[in-house]
């Protein structure tokens, strides 16, 4: 599984920024939602300006900022004489042929339609690309609202909610006020595989009201049981109940706040791990891969041997096939 972060993103702009440095752009339309933050960083490089599609079709305004002189001056959108047409990635190439469609029907303009990050195969549904990686692929800045959270693991402290602190790590009566009151971080969007956390079992039923009023779907809420370990057990024990959780699952990935876990997790689980703490994959070596995640490299393997097969298709036969084949396996 490729994963790519703010950072990796940022990176990439900056390292390919020199394809469109002297082109002519005078302004950038981002296709929303996430095509808007490669959108505005590559408008920040270039100095000039930006505005998102619907804003664009319709001849909006140009909002300008006071702290920074844009290279060029535009009134309204269609004053732009030269447009870069922005996503953050290209699957099947759906979204950016409707864009274009659109732009064509209800403006005069020609635009140059550029994807950071494409499918090999696809490269030639864009005038640009960055870079080509490979499926499954994920990003930082939509992780929690794609369709991989239907197969994916993750504790609840740190990655759905705001952690303890304070005296509700040390006092009974401040915990359970945690468990009701805490904050959420992130509510996502599909249902969650498994929500595997070092939260005892006797806490069951809080955290389920949590997870209720908060709308966040799952299928299985795993707890461990409480034990009086010292500070290291404590640790390895916790790691140890996640990992055989994530292990014993269909689950592809397994999302963690601190990477000391996360590193753990990875090894005795021998699959791919999230850490959110440095936005990086931590992944199991050969030697853990050997011993735990045989099932997972086959599962693998199968996935990447079907995404090759449609990618080799038409999109309309892509289509038909990837629908009748959800159908038939779901």
């Amino acid at each position: 599984m490729n994963f790519k972060s703010y950072k990796d993103l940022s990176s990439d702009i900056h390292n390919n920024i020199h394809q469109l440095q002297g082109a002519g752009y005078d302004l950038v339309v981002g296709i929303p939602r996430s095509g808007m933050i490669p959108a505005y960083m590559i408008a920040l490089l270039l100095n000039i300006h930006c505005t998102d599609l619907n804003s664009f079709l319709n001849n909006a305004r140009i909002g300008k900022g006071r702290t920074r002189k844009s290279a060029s001056s535009l009134e309204t959108a269609w004053d732009a004489r030269k447009v870069l047409l922005v996503d953050d990635s290209l699957k099947t190439g759906s979204s950016m042929q409707e864009a274009v469609e659109a732009v064509h029907e209800q403006t005069p303009h020609e635009v140059t339609c550029l994807a950071i990050y494409v499918e090999k195969l696809r490269q030639s549904c864009v005038d640009l690309s960055f870079e080509a990686v490979p499926g499954p692929r994920i990003y930082q800045w939509n992780l929690f609202h794609q369709p991989v959270m239907r197969s994916a693991c993750m504790e609840l402290e740190g990655v759905l909610c705001q952690p303890p602190s304070g005296e509700a790590l040390t006092d009974e009566g401040h915990y359970r006020d945690y468990l009701a009151e805490a904050l959420p971080l992130v509510l996502p969007t599909y249902r969650i595989d498994c929500i595997s956390t070092a939260r005892p079992e006797r806490y069951r039923e809080r955290t389920e009201r949590w997870l209720e009023r908060h709308g966040i779907e799952y299928v299985r809420l795993v707890m461990r049981d409480e034990t009086d370990d010292d500070e290291h057990e404590r640790f390895e024990q916790i790691a140890r109940h996640k990992a055989r959780c994530y292990q014993a699952s269909e689950a592809r990935l397994f999302i963690e706040k601190e990477r000391p876990m996360a590193t753990r997790i990875a090894a005795l689980s021998g699959k791919p791990v999230l850490c959110l703490d440095d936005s990086e994959i931590h992944r199991p070596g050969m030697l853990s891969v050997a011993r735990n995640g045989k099932q997972h490299l086959v599962r693998m393997g199968i996935m990447k041997t079907q995404r090759r097969f449609f990618l080799a298709l038409p999109d309309s036969a892509e289509l038909t096939l990837r629908n009748a084949y959800r159908r038939l396996f779901r």
